[in-house]
């Protein structure tokens, strides 16, 4: 059996990788608020069909292709695209953790919620740096080494702005 280690350190993001992390944040949390809307409703409107009475994952992945080429919606394509799909993920998890009577009902995120996104693939380490795709080289303080096969990584910013990565 393999053992999964997260391995948590801090980050120094260059004052344009601040604002570009705020977008993706703010994306991020644009998606997870806007599909849970949609899945309440559409519950809502479909509650008596026999057939379907809410949407999945794979229901919410298509609606976000279909969202970004909305008109008013352009800026979702400047996000990284994977993040977003694990934010809809991660809404998939929290209604799976409801009815599987192990959670409360999903709530919808706020700017003061701890920030947080997801990039599961191209990324890279390289000494000092975490390499992201759509934002290059930000610097980071290894302060151990790093075991195993990174599979993904985690950027959170905490409520007092400071930025961490978690590497797992």
């Amino acid at each position: 059996m393999e053992v999964m280690k997260t391995f948590k350190f801090r980050i120094y993001p260059n004052v344009e990788q601040q604002k570009w992390f705020t977008r993706q944040f703010g994306a991020c949390r644009f998606v997870y608020n806007h599909f849970l809307r949609a899945r309440i409703d559409y519950y809502a409107e479909h509650r008596d069909d026999p057939k379907k009475k809410g949407l999945t994952y794979h229901d919410t992945a298509l609606m976000l292709t279909q969202l970004k080429r909305q008109a008013g919606y352009e800026w979702l394509r400047e996000a990284n695209a994977q993040a977003l799909q694990h934010a809809l993920r991660d809404l998939d998890r929290a209604y799976n953790n409801f009815f599987n009577k192990r959670a409360r009902f999903p709530r919808f995120k706020s700017k003061r919620d701890p920030q947080a996104l997801h990039v599961p693939q191209y990324f890279k380490v390289d000494g000092k740096h975490l390499i992201l795709p759509k934002i290059g080289a930000v610097r980071m303080v290894g302060h151990r080494p790093i075991e195993g096969e990174i599979r993904h990584v985690t950027i959170r910013k905490t409520p007092a702005g400071h930025y961490y990565t978690m590497l797992a």
